[in-house]
């Protein structure tokens, strides 16, 4: 009765051939060194239908003995195991073999699908993969062997094809996927954080073309954990991102509408700067010795003095009352950061938009101030020239006016 091959039977005829030509078929030369190794060729000769290893020159199985060397050509059923040259010739020559390790023999390092390997080396970082992909899994709707591709469902079917080679195995953060190996937990709030990890997965990729997605997730795998952690963290706070985002939204909204009623209360009263200027202009008159003219004069100049002032009482209490707006979207800038640190990053924009809106109102009332104390001191500069009486007390008084008038 024929003993069943295995595959350890049959790496260990591969492992020993010389001037090996790596096919398919493998052909090379082996020589029977021990009895293990006859043991083995015998074993694989009368598998056929797994090993399909033929002798070159028809030897009868039987005449075999320690000592002999013989011509091979090996060529194993698929589902036997696979002969390739690494692991880039193994992923991109079996599809199914990026979701499930098959038995191999990778003839350029000859390492075998049984044998250990360093925790950084190639084929470790392959095995991590898999079990990345069993936990993707568990969060996708369901995984299609035979594409390969994980199924998520949002809005739709959303696709995730599994297509990496071994670039990808190399660049990824191998620590990193391992921590997220172990994300979702059994049992209680498994099914939570299933879903927080395939809306993480989906986000990060969503942007991408199917063929890119895999490898991009592997590339990313600390983005994925940081928002994944994110949404852990709303969850055990009994919140959801989009609520917060909502909240955000609200704020930016109130807030943006506020800051814009700091100008639009007063923009009334501005039309009254340019009218006064006027006034100014068209109603004093020349007024060459006190009289009529020189008290007209005086209550117009009295008028604009009063108007600078409300003006200036009206911008200041505008003034304050946006940097009254401007500590409470520090403050809730600060709230946010405090409760949702893990998604705080997020709305910095926002924030942002927010303190440039009242930092350009707070430019505008100074540009206002500017322009009312220019008015003001134009109507002197009309006043004196206007009223010689009022310019000789005002030159006698500071002579350095002389200069102008």
């Amino acid at each position: 009765m024929a003993t069943e091959a295995t595959w350890d039977d049959l790496t260990q005829v591969v492992r020993g051939l010389a001037n090996r030509q790596d096919g398919p078929p493998v052909r090379g030369t082996f020589s029977i060194s021990t009895a293990s190794d006859l043991a083995a060729l015998k074993a694989c000769i009368d598998a056929p239908h797994d090993a399909h290893l033929l002798l070159a020159n028809e030897e009868d199985p039987s005449t075999l003995a320690v000592g002999q060397s013989v011509e091979i050509s090996v060529s194993p059923r698929l589902g036997f195991g696979v002969l390739k040259n690494d692991v880039g010739d193994l992923l991109s020559g079996a599809r199914k073999a990026r979701i499930k390790e098959p038995s191999f023999f990778l003839m350029a390092e000859g390492i075998s699908s049984n044998d250990l390997v360093a925790e950084d080396h190639v084929v470790a970082r392959y095995r991590t993969v898999l079990r990345f992909i069993q936990t993707l899994k568990r969060s996708a709707a369901f995984l299609d062997v035979d594409e390969p591709a994980l199924i998520f469902i949002k809005d739709g079917k959303f696709e995730l094809p599994i297509e990496y080679g071994a670039d990808d195995l190399r660049k990824m953060s191998l620590p990193v996927v391992r921590e997220i190996l172990d994300l979702i937990p059994s049992g209680t709030h498994e099914k939570q954080c299933a879903s927080i990890l395939a809306e993480a997965v989906i986000s990060i990729t969503e942007h991408l073309s199917g063929a890119q997605r895999f490898g991009h997730l592997l590339a990313n795998a600390g983005e994925l954990k940081k928002k994944f952690e994110q949404g852990y963290q709303l969850f055990a706070a009994g919140f959801s991102y989009e609520k917060v985002r909502d909240q955000v939204e609200a704020a930016r909204v109130e807030y943006s509408g506020k800051i814009h009623k700091v100008f639009s209360e007063i923009q009334n009263q501005l039309l009254g700067i340019p009218v006064a200027t006027i006034i100014v202009a068209t109603q004093m008159k020349d007024a060459k010795a006190v009289g009529y003219e020189f008290w007209v004069n005086t209550a117009v100049l009295l008028g604009c003095w009063v108007f600078a002032i409300l003006m200036i009482f009206l911008l200041h209490n505008q003034s304050h009352t946006l940097a009254v707006l401007r500590d409470e979207i520090d403050r809730q800038k600060r709230q946010l950061k405090k409760e949702f640190a893990a998604v705080a990053d997020s709305f910095t924009g926002t924030f942002n938009y927010l303190s440039k809106r009242a930092f350009t109102q707070r430019v505008i009332l100074w540009v206002i101030d500017a322009f009312v104390v220019g008015g003001l001191l134009l109507s002197h500069v009309i006043y004196l020239k206007l009223t010689p009486p009022a310019r000789d007390w005002a030159v006698a008084f500071l002579p350095v006016l002389a200069r102008w008038f």
